[in-house]
């Protein structure tokens, strides 16, 4: 049984020949691989010649098997790069974005395709499996397929998603940015202030509520925070108000008596402003408080 499929690329020529390659000898798919040119374009022309008795009596589904095995090798070359070449021309669109930024945003973006925008998992496993499927669909319409006419006319929901992936790569950038920004103007003004006090004791409680104490175990809370803030405590947060109480007082020296794994960001904020002038308690009386 014989039968061909031509695959027309102006890029991608070598990737997807190095795939079918790899298929034929580790598949034994019985393919002979033939390349020319046209112009700018590259044609690969996939001869299939199948004697086994079972190509003989199943044609149709020796065909089948046979475009399944070419619609993986051309989904693998999009997935490992075309996709990293189209991202990289939605960011360079993108002209507020600085060119020393686009390694780092195209590895998020990518990172967000490969484990899912909602850490999927197996979700790069179901991409490919909709690519197949949509690459499937046109070689059962024609033994031609142009891999750069198919992504411009045919993916639109593939395409969708690397454009969310690359929007939620650059949204999260820009948000760290702004955090780390934020950081550096609460360190300036901590280094700017004078210390209200030598050393600060830091305690929550599980609800996330949280009691100030100085270096002779005497409770500060009140003293540092105006009332009307503890009275507005639901609308501006606990952890919040932490953050503020702290950088009012700028102490030379912080503990930390928290032992709950709630409050990560906030102790890391806090870390990230007051850096080694804090410490975290190993256990004491203080902490048996809480």
């Amino acid at each position: 049984m014989e039968h061909s499929v031509q695959l027309g690329t102006q890029y991608y020529r070598e990737s997807i020949c190095a795939r079918l390659r790899e298929l034929r000898d580790q598949e034994e798919l019985p393919v002979q691989i033939i390349e020319f040119q046209q112009g700018k374009r590259w044609i690969i022309d996939c001869q299939f010649n199948d004697s086994t008795l079972e190509a003989a009596e199943n044609k149709d589904m020796v065909q089948k098997i046979h475009r399944y095995y070419l619609a993986n090798a051309l989904a693998d070359t999009i997935l490992h790069h075309w996709e990293k070449d189209h991202v990289v021309k939605i960011l360079k669109k993108r002209h507020y974005l600085k060119q020393e930024n686009w390694q780092l945003l195209l590895n998020k973006a990518l990172d967000y395709l490969n484990r899912g925008l909602g850490q999927v998992r197996g979700y790069r496993v179901n991409r490919k499996t909709n690519l197949v499927t949509q690459i499937l669909s046109c070689l059962d319409d024609s033994a031609v397929f142009d891999i750069e006419g198919f992504l411009r006319f045919r993916a639109q929901d593939y395409k969708n998603e690397v454009h969310k992936a690359v929007d939620f790569a650059v949204d999260e950038y820009i948000i760290e940015k702004e955090y780390e920004e934020f950081i550096q103007l609460l360190k300036h003004f901590v280094d700017s202030q004078k210390p209200k006090l030598d050393w600060l004791h830091v305690g929550m409680t599980a609800q996330g509520k949280f009691h100030l104490y100085n270096n002779d175990g005497v409770k500060v809370t009140h003293e540092f925070l105006e009332d009307y803030q503890l009275d507005n405590v639901h609308e501006l947060g606990y952890e919040d108000l932490l953050v503020s109480a702290l950088i009012a007082v700028a102490p030379r020296q912080i503990t930390l008596h928290i032992r709950y794994d709630g409050y990560k960001d906030t102790l890391q904020t806090i870390r990230n402003v007051f850096g080694d002038r804090v410490q975290d308690c190993q256990g004491c009386s203080l902490c048996e408080k809480f």
